[in-house]
């Protein structure tokens, strides 16, 4: 597959389960882990989006899960293509 994205995939998740902790301190890092990761992915898929989309994904979850599942299509497709 595609490691960045699916390595990245695999952290929004792990990130996703601290941000329903009952543990205040907790959810307060992992948003800073979640805000940190979206940025990242940003700056390694600056040309597949834009920074609008950049700051929706920083406070919808689901959006991000999308922007991260379209770039695992455009890689996989240049692939087979290129």
């Amino acid at each position: 597959m595609f490691p960045k994205t699916t390595q990245m995939k695999q952290e929004v998740l792990s990130i996703h389960k601290k941000l329903q902790s009952p543990d205040t301190e907790e959810v307060k890092a992992a948003m800073g882990e979640y805000l940190k990761l979206v940025d990242r992915f940003y700056e390694e898929n600056e040309y597949l989006m834009a920074p609008q989309q950049q700051a929706k994904a920083k406070k919808d979850f689901e959006h991000f899960i999308r922007l991260i599942k379209l770039a695992e299509e455009y890689h996989k497709n240049s692939k087979v293509s290129g």
